[in-house]
């Protein structure tokens, strides 16, 4: 079930937050945050097998859909089950959100476009077993074993267009971001990944000052600025890993598989020494 620290993030006033952050982020357009509850994390927490290894995928903030299912799982359901754990006090009132969150890798409403491009590069170069399994390209279930994931700014939007100096003086001082990084250092030392892997260049400053010890290397295994990455290690209470640090998937950084692999390789040879 949901930690406290999960619990408070949560039950906090989104209309209020999302109003403050709007002004502190100097959103726009499709940037502009939506006043709806917050995404927390999806994968495996509470409920991941101890001996299975994972990796923690942080991105910049979650993605707004206006489509049914995502309508249902990102704000009907949330709604239900907060408006009926604030009657009650009862924690039991939010297993249904619990459970989809942890089973949300396995669920029809996954952002199955976005998530199986990890799926995938991560089955073929680091969980082969799981990716194997059913006959084969099983991202969906590498993403269930061995993939948790979270966002620095846990309120949603239609698109990621935030400046990375605003998000570190948000996170810094905001105190919705805080209670949300709180979750974040808790989630780390609960599920302990082998590494923390950032997509999206917004969130590279806020990891450098609030996890790393130091700032990251810059490296590029490639030949063009789409396999730019920066590596380095971070440290949260009893937990201690390695970090990679990559652009979008997309126009701007890792689009083929050639580039992933090139970056998976590099990835290997340097993540133990780190």
């Amino acid at each position: 079930m949901f930690t406290q620290t999960a619990i408070d993030v949560l039950c906090r006033n989104h209309a209020d937050d999302v109003e403050r952050l709007n002004q502190v982020l100097s959103t726009t357009g499709t940037g502009t945050l939506v006043p709806i509850p917050p995404h927390t994390y999806v994968g495996r927490v509470g409920s991941r097998q101890s001996d299975e290894p994972c990796v923690l995928l942080l991105g910049i903030n979650p993605m707004y859909s206006e489509r049914p299912e995502h309508q249902e799982v990102n704000i009907h359901l949330p709604q239900r089950c907060l408006a009926a754990y604030e009657e009650s006090g009862d924690v039991e009132d939010l297993r249904a959100l619990y459970e989809f969150q942890e089973g949300y890798f396995l669920r029809e409403e996954r952002n199955k476009r976005h998530f199986s491009k990890f799926g995938n590069w991560f089955g073929r170069h680091w969980f082969s077993e799981a990716y194997r399994q059913n006959g084969g390209g099983n991202a969906q279930n590498v993403l269930d074993k061995h993939v948790v994931e979270m966002d620095v700014l846990q309120y949603f939007s239609r698109t990621a267009s935030i400046d990375g100096d605003c998000l570190l003086e948000a996170v810094r001082t905001d105190p919705a971001l805080i209670a949300h990084w709180c979750l974040l250092e808790e989630v780390l030392q609960t599920v302990r990944p082998q590494w923390i892997q950032v997509h999206g260049k917004t969130c590279w400053k806020v990891m450098e000052a609030l996890l790393m010890d130091g700032n990251g290397t810059k490296i590029n295994p490639g030949d063009t600025t789409k396999t730019e990455i920066i590596v380095g290690k971070a440290s949260v209470g009893n937990w201690s890993g390695p970090v990679l640090m990559h652009k979008f998937l997309g126009m701007s950084g890792p689009q083929k598989n050639t580039d992933k692999a090139l970056i998976a390789k590099a990835w290997d040879s340097i993540r133990h020494t780190l």
